[in-house]
């Protein structure tokens, strides 16, 4: 077999600290009204029926996700139509 050249290996002479100072910085915003988290749940990344939701009525509690959401009302997983007006909380899980 032929011998191969010998590769240039490059001296390091400083002091290489990768990865031990960092900075991590998370941009959280507190959603008040039910507006603002439907907002954020429809244009966010990814889809809304990925999303998982716990919403409370003057009627009732549904633990679903959001398919669809009119002028006046928001279409779930499950077929049921929720009016806004309707809505006391809603809490994405």
């Amino acid at each position: 077999m032929k011998k191969l050249p010998k590769l240039y290996k490059n001296e390091i002479n400083k002091n290489i600290n990768n990865n031990k100072n960092y900075c991590y910085l998370k941009n959280e915003v507190a959603i008040d009204s039910i507006e603002e988290k439907l907002n954020s749940i429809f244009n966010g990344i990814g889809y809304s029926y990925n999303i998982p939701v716990t919403i409370k009525t003057h009627d009732k509690i549904y633990k679903t996700s959001l398919v669809s959401k009119t002028k006046n009302n928001l279409i779930t997983l499950d077929n049921e139509v929720i009016k806004l007006e309707d809505i006391i909380s809603l809490d994405i899980n």
